[in-house]
């Protein structure tokens, strides 16, 4: 999206602001779709909603032909709401409620076990309700993806999965085999998100592939699906990372060597979030005002990581512009300094950039994954609005919190009244 044409989009809903491309997801969507489909006829892709849940965008993938994997009662709920069939739904997160467990059940979608507590409170519930359990496991292959610790969900010490080590993931299997109410139908594994090297995706493939050739050898299970999760890295800072194509080149061969030991074809399921919406979200902001110390040029802008927590939470790096100056040469150093009464707010960290005034707008670039969907009310600051773009037409897709909101939901006891 251009500069100009941003400027204008500000201008008239206001900042902060989320602006989605709506070409550019469903251009990272089939990119990432048709690398794996040309090459394995028995893919499907089923989105992580957790990226980024707004409605909009789980419509246009949903029109797309995605699944969804999902990690909540509400996540579940969205992708009933846009459409998506039972069957293409897998609900995967690491401590499921009852609740939760129960309206899985349900709704007929695939449950993916983390545990043998899970598994066995599952197997309670759907004997009560007389109805089986389809459900898979997420294995844990203990393989470090080279990714930040915080989103490294591969690794021994992780809190994910059942490991592969010590017969645990096998010895799971078994008994899941042997439990009236459940119905193993895959196996699912992920090992982290922004992965930037395929290494640890070939690793990981093999690891699991053979895990899936033990099951069929040793305890006849033929499993209907082998979910390799999502995790591919985006370019951030401009950087060269590994495609979706690149990714299946590693991957598909290493299926289709283990499938002839196997005797048939596994659908292959894939979850990809960041790499679908990531580059297609922006998020705008207004300066209200330059401070200069000894030390730092800070920037200071109208939100902060109530609306954007990945440099706080990661130490990540967002592009950012200035939208009204992206012509003129960058001559100064700042920080962009968010609103939030917190020192490590701090959206951009000593950022070379062109001289920045009062009423400045600047885009920070690349934000449309773990965005909005990590938002908060920190410090009572409303979240933003979110657009989304097509052609030259722009529509709001999440209206504007307001101060009333945040009372919304509150009770007040009578006797603090009186």
């Amino acid at each position: 999206m251009e500069p100009k044409f941003l400027l204008k989009v500000a201008e008239k809903f206001g900042t902060p602001l989320y602006v989605y491309d709506e070409d550019q997801i469903r251009r990272n969507y089939r990119v990432f779709f048709s690398a794996f489909k040309s090459r394995y006829k028995n893919t499907k892709i089923f989105y992580a909603y957790k990226a980024n849940s707004s409605l909009a965008i789980c419509h246009i993938l949903h029109q797309e032909e995605a699944g969804a994997d999902v990690v909540s009662e509400c996540e579940l709920r969205t992708a009933q709401r846009v459409g998506v069939k039972a069957m293409n739904i897998i609900f995967t997160n690491n401590g499921k409620t009852d609740g939760e467990l129960q309206i899985a059940i349900d709704s007929d979608v695939t449950i993916n076990i983390d545990s043998m507590n899970e598994l066995y409170r599952l197997h309670k519930i759907a004997k009560d309700k007389r109805k089986k359990a389809r459900v898979s496991f997420r294995v844990n292959p203990s393989i470090d993806a080279r990714t930040h610790p915080k989103i490294a969900t591969g690794l021994k010490e992780s809190k994910f999965g059942i490991h592969l080590e010590n017969d645990l993931a096998f010895k799971a299997y078994r008994l899941a085999k042997e439990l009236d109410w459940i119905e193993v139908s895959g196996i699912h594994t992920h090992i982290g998100s922004q992965i930037t090297d395929v290494t640890a995706f070939r690793e990981m493939t093999e690891k699991i592939m053979q895990f899936v050739c033990e099951l069929k050898e040793n305890l006849d299970i033929r499993l209907r699906f082998v979910n390799l999760g999502g995790g591919l890295g985006i370019s951030y800072k401009g950087e060269n990372i590994p495609t979706p194509d690149s990714l299946a080149e590693t991957i598909i061969p290493i299926i289709k060597k283990f499938n002839t030991q196997l005797g048939y074809d596994p659908e292959l399921w894939l979850e990809p979030g960041r790499y679908i919406v990531g580059n297609a979200g922006i998020l705008l902001c207004k300066v209200t005002g330059v401070k200069e110390t000894p030390h730092r040029k800070f920037v200071n802008v109208d939100t902060g990581f109530n609306a954007l927590m990945r440099p706080a939470m990661y130490d990540s790096y967002h592009r950012v512009q200035v939208l009204s100056k992206a012509e003129e040469e960058s001559t100064e150093i700042y920080d962009i300094a968010g609103n939030i009464c917190e020192s490590g707010d701090i959206l951009a960290k000593e950022r070379k950039l062109p001289k920045i005034d009062n009423g400045d707008i600047i885009a920070i670039l690349d934000a449309g994954a773990y965005g909005f969907s990590m938002s908060s009310q920190y410090n009572l600051r409303p979240r933003p609005s979110e657009v989304l773009v097509w052609g030259d037409t722009v529509e709001v897709i999440r209206e504007r919190e307001s101060c009333e909101e945040f009372f919304k939901n509150q009770r007040v006891p009578k006797d603090l009244l009186e």
